[in-house]
């Protein structure tokens, strides 16, 4: 990276909100999310299936809520109390939708350089398109996320989650 490049990746710092699923860190950028609410009884619909909890009622908005969990591969946290649990409302091309996480952690300012690209593990990679890095938090990693892509790649719902 040269000087130019550097200077510009200390002044426009990325924010992230990160969350904890399992234990998991992650990060989506602070510009896709729209609000962090409490858990709501999500209303299933008949059909959908997998990681799609259901729908909830916000404020007259009909959001989906994802168990993000469940697209990623990773447990669910049995071990975190109920009280932490969070949906996080985010922006997207034709409406909000919601993921379910075990923990809001934080938000964060991070260089852009700071993002590191995630290895290459196998030819076909689950969401790969979905994680746009990985950073280190003072030892700890956290896997940055596109969570519009990782929708769209996971369930092929365009129409749930264009960005």
């Amino acid at each position: 990276m040269n000087g130019e490049e550097n200077k510009s990746a200390r002044e426009n710092p990325i924010q992230l909100v990160t969350f904890r699923l399992g234990r998991e860190r992650y990060g989506i950028t602070v510009g896709k999310v729209k609000e962090i609410i409490r858990p709501m009884e999500a209303c299933p619909i008949p059909g959908m299936a997998g990681p799609v909890e259901g729908v909830i009622n916000l404020r007259g908005e009909i959001i989906p809520v994802l168990r993000i969990n469940e697209i990623l591969g990773v447990e669910a946290g049995e071990e975190i109390c109920a009280r932490r649990r969070r949906v996080i409302i985010l922006e997207s091309g034709s409406g909000g939708f919601g993921i379910s996480v075990d923990e809001v952690m934080e938000v964060i300012k991070v260089e852009s350089g700071m993002i590191r690209p995630s290895p290459e593990v196998g030819a076909e990679r689950r969401c790969g398109k979905a994680i746009l890095g990985i950073v280190d938090l003072a030892g700890t990693m956290a896997i940055c996320l596109d969570p519009g892509a990782l929708v769209v790649e996971s369930l092929a719902g365009e129409e749930l989650a264009t960005t």
